[in-house]
């Protein structure tokens, strides 16, 4: 039913491959329900220098390594480092598989272990079983559920973008660099 894709991560030395524009996805990134901004970036040199590929919106991340089992949509195109995996739908829609993953995820946080710390690997969504939805419920599932989530996807970015505003304005605002007092509201 799915696609689990990899990541990895450019040289760290190589200042040339990073603080770009390209959100580069860790466990430490993941969103409630979608991650629209990472801590760090990468540039289009550093996505040529590492195992990843740019992921589109709406691919579902799952943290493999270490924070394991966090799930989480990404709300724009990006990166991902090696401690996570890529969920892509083989023919079923993204919600549904960010729906899927999330019920099968304890049962796959269970099955982590590891010597150092703990794992998710690909054999474990290989062997991972869940309910799969009629087509005919499939279809409701998705006109009913599409447009909620896409509201909050906007909804996000649009909360982003006034914290962007309000942090470039406040400081103008309270220095009287801006003053808005004569202002017809």
């Amino acid at each position: 039913m799915i696609q689990v894709l990899g990541g990895g991560t450019p040289k760290t030395s190589e200042s040339t491959y990073w603080n770009g524009n390209i959100p580069f996805f860790t466990p430490k990134d993941v969103g409630f329900p979608y991650t629209l901004a990472t801590e760090k970036t990468i540039t289009e040199d550093g996505l040529l220098h590492c195992n990843s590929r740019l992921y589109p919106v709406n691919t579902v991340f799952v943290t493999a390594r270490g924070t394991v089992g966090k799930v989480g949509i990404a709300g724009v195109p990006m990166a991902m480092n090696q401690s996570c995996y890529a969920l892509i739908g083989k023919g079923i829609h993204q919600l549904l598989v960010y729906f899927y993953t999330l019920k099968a995820i304890d049962r796959l946080k269970h099955k982590a272990s590891g010597a150092v710390f703990d794992a998710i690997i690909t054999k474990d969504f290989e062997m991972e079983q869940v309910f799969k939805l009629s087509p005919n419920d499939t279809d409701t599932f998705i006109r009913i559920v599409e447009p909620m989530y896409q509201s909050i996807l906007n909804n996000s970015i649009e909360k982003q973008r006034l914290i962007a505003l309000r942090d470039s304005l406040l400081p103008k605002l309270m220095s009287g660099e801006i003053d808005v007092s004569n202002l017809d509201l």
